[in-house]
Formats: C-alpha cells, sequence, structure tokens
C-alpha cells in the first residue's frame, strides 16, 4: 500500500460495510458496527496487512483496526489517488448492479431460498404451485415432488428442482428451461447433462442443492466439484424428544472434533451447534464426491478458522484431513444463515470445492460433463483460493425463467425482478 494520510474504504459493499476489530490481531474483538463503504478516515499506523485508523467521515467505529485486503481484494484506496484519478474522468458511468440470477449472472452461485417466507395461495394444489410444478419437464421429478405428505416437504422438493434448473439456464444464459436436459447419477445427485456451457472458463460447471428446516440452498462452480449442505440447529427429533446426538453419532466425528464440540459447552445446544457445522461439512463434502453417507463419516476431520471480513462465528474457512493425511485439494466455507424473526430456528451451510479425481459416478455420465480434468498444483490452489461468495437469498420469484414470468405472475406469483 501506498503511504498516506487519508484513505476511503471501498469494501464490503454487498455486507453494509468491512469488519472492524479493537486490537491488530486477528483473534481480538470485532466490533458490533462495521465501517461503511465510502468512509473516509485517517491512518494512524499500518502493521502488515492491518490498518490502524480514525474516522473522519462516514459511518461506523471511531477508531479500530481493519484488514487492507480480504481474499485478495483491496479494502481501502488512497483518496489522493482516488482524486486524481477523477480528474482524468470527464464522464463515468455508474457500475452496473450485479446481476444475482438469470442471465448474465455468471458460473458462480450461491442461493438460498426460505420456504417459510413462501406461502402459495391453496397450497400445493393451487395454482401458483402447479404453474412452478409444471416447469419442471421431467414427469418422474413431479411426480416425486406431489408424493410427499406434507405441504414443507412438498416445497422443499419442488424449490430444490427449480433452483438446479434456474441455475443450470443461468450459467447458459438460456430464458427458459425447455432445452435443458437434468439428470441424476446413480447416487441421485443431479446434474447438468446437456447443452453444457461453451465458456472455456466453465469447463467444469455443476451445481449441488441441499434442503432442512427453512432453507433450500445451491452452489454452483465452473471448474471444481461442488457440494452443499445446510443444518437446521433442532436439537430434538419429530416428537420433541432431545437428540443423544454423542452416542447416536459418536463415530462419525474424530476424537479431535468431538473435542472441539465439548469446549463450546457447557450448554447443550450450543454443543449441538458445534456439532452441526461438523455435520454440515462432512455432508457437503460426501454430497460433492457423490457417494453420500455410504462414506465412512470419521475418517474426514475438519479444521476451521474465522473467515475474514465477517461477523464473529458468523462464518469459517475449513480445511480436511482424510484419514489422518491433510488434503489439499478440498476447501470448505461455512456461513450462519441469516435469522429475519427471533423465533426462526438457526441454520449452518456449508459449500465444499474439491478435485474431480475423488468424484465417485458409477455410470460415468457425470464425469463425461466434466471437460478438463487436468490442472497444475498452482492452478488448483488459484481455484480454490477464488472467494466463495455469502449466500443471495431469492425469493421464489427469482427461480421463475423470464420466458415464464408474465404467466407466472397470472398464476397468482409475484413479478421478479
Amino acid at each position: 500500500m501506498v503511504t498516506a494520510s487519508y484513505w476511503v474504504i471501498v469494501g464490503g459493499a454487498d455486507k453494509g460495510g468491512i469488519l472492524v476489530r479493537e486490537g491488530q490481531e486477528l483473534k481480538s474483538s470485532a466490533v458490533s458496527d462495521r465501517l461503511s463503504t465510502g468512509a473516509e478516515v485517517e491512518q494512524i499506523e499500518v502493521i502488515g496487512d492491518r490498518f490502524h485508523y480514525r474516522l473522519v467521515s462516514g459511518s461506523g467505529p471511531k477508531e479500530g483496526w481493519v484488514s487492507t485486503r480480504v481474499r485478495g481484494k483491496e479494502q481501502l484506496a488512497n483518496k489522493a489517488l482516488l482524486e486524481d484519478a477523477a480528474k482524468t474522468v470527464l464522464l463515468s458511468a455508474p457500475l452496473p448492479a450485479r446481476q444475482v440470477v438469470g442471465l448474465h449472472s455468471g458460473y458462480r452461485h450461491r442461493w438460498a431460498v426460505n420456504i417459510d417466507h413462501w406461502r402459495p395461495s391453496g397450497d400445493a394444489d393451487g395454482q401458483e404451485f402447479q404453474f412452478l410444478l409444471n416447469l419442471i419437464p421431467e414427469e418422474d421429478e413431479r411426480k416425486t415432488v406431489m408424493r410427499f405428505r406434507f405441504l414443507e416437504d412438498k416445497k422443499r422438493a419442488l424449490v430444490s428442482r427449480l433452483l438446479i434448473r434456474q441455475a443450470s439456464a443461468s450459467a447458459l444464459n438460456l430464458a427458459s428451461f425447455k432445452n435443458i436436459k437434468i439428470k441424476r447419477t446413480k447416487g441421485q445427485k443431479p446434474f447438468l447433462a446437456e447443452p453444457l456451457p461453451s465458456d472455456p472458463e466453465a469447463p467444469n460447471w455443476n451445481a449441488n442443492c441441499s434442503h432442512e428446516g427453512s432453507w433450500v440452498v445451491l452452489a454452483s462452480e465452473p471448474k471444481c466439484v461442488a457440494g452443499i449442505d445446510v443444518a437446521e440447529l433442532r436439537r430434538t427429533n419429530k416428537f420433541g424428544v432431545p437428540i443423544a446426538f454423542h452416542d447416536v453419532f459418536k463415530e462419525n466425528l474424530t476424537p479431535k472434533e468431538w473435542d472441539y464440540v465439548k469446549t463450546h459447552g457447557p450448554d447443550a445446544d450450543m454443543e449441538y451447534e458445534a456439532f452441526s457445522r461438523f455435520w454440515s461439512a462432512k455432508e457437503a463434502f460426501v454430497k460433492a464426491r457423490g457417494d453420500g453417507i455410504v462414506y465412512p463419516l470419521g475418517n474426514a476431520e475438519f479444521h476451521w478458522t474465522p473467515l475474514e471480513g465477517c461477523e464473529d462465528q458468523s462464518a469459517y474457512d475449513g480445511s480436511v484431513a482424510i484419514e489422518g493425511q491433510h488434503s489439499p485439494k478440498w476447501r470448505f466455507v461455512q456461513h450462519r444463515m441469516p435469522c429475519s424473526d427471533p423465533t426462526d430456528s438457526p441454520h449452518w451451510t456449508t459449500v465444499g470445492r474439491g478435485p474431480l479425481s475423488e468424484i465417485v459416478d458409477a455410470h460415468g455420465e457425470f464425469t463425461q460433463t466434466l471437460r478438463k480434468r487436468s490442472f497444475t498444483a498452482e492452478e488448483w490452489t488459484e481455484i480454490l483460493q477464488e472467494d466463495s461468495p455469502h449466500f443471495d437469498v431469492l425469493p421464489v420469484a427469482a427461480l421463475v425463467p423470464q420466458d415464464h414470468m408474465s404467466d407466472y405472475v397470472k398464476a397468482g406469483g409475484s413479478k421478479f425482478p
């Protein structure tokens, strides 16, 4: 960074500003308020990548420490350099809004739909639900949705199928599901069979879905294999009886992982939250692989560090040791899902990104869609270090392709965008 007295905050635009800590160390306490994007600060001192500031204008803590870079992105810009650059520009068009879903939304998606916020008129037999159901061309998939007894289960099943199709359409820049063919592996993992993205930047595009409790989530990746899992922090079964998770899942966590869980007590709910984070990571791992819980979950041990730029205990960066050996070809990112109401049940979501060489695909149809199998060690490290973004929370209407939006509104849905 250039030595100067005054700086402008340029990071954190999608999070309401950047994270501030009380001290230089990353383990020091985080301040509750963020330093707003666009705020002007005075430099007090810089130690490595840590910046000690005093607030000049804008909102946020009056003084504190911030990181100069987060996952390769600059968080501050030199004010004098910005002013010099502005003098050379006579007219500058505003930056376009980020396209979250649909045409030109890219290949790496992180989408989440809260089904509690969707109450279709007439429930599953109503016009809106049936319209969305009929967007799915495969009859067997539609029948699977309607076989569920309860409405909430039908909503989860329908939304997960719409997510995978809308993600595929978005990656292909299509405004309809008409020509998209979705298949499933022997392990029932859905994948885009045809057509495939022609962009060389997305030779291995794939997506994965998960649902539990209030949330249905999706992650997609252009080069590595993606796995995702969402875990609801409900420590009781459907009859309201507490789950003896220490005993029931004893073999699924390693001794070190159980030690981590126990340090988050003595409250059982807090221990269960730590356990659920491990469970979600293991599910994301085996879902990326494709073999599900047939894999001995106790063979995978996860290690976590706080994800820089996020509130304390709200996001983690993870690695995995397989049968005791650290595996540098995998990376995991966890986020605590937002709660819009104090009565909402908390959830954790884990996204796993891993190598194509560890995919389990008995029929071989999924692996045939992956067209770049070889990467150098440097290329793979760069891929894993690419940003795994926060989740975009979408309404159900966002899953409707634009060619069908007007008909969806006629069926009782809300227009998006």
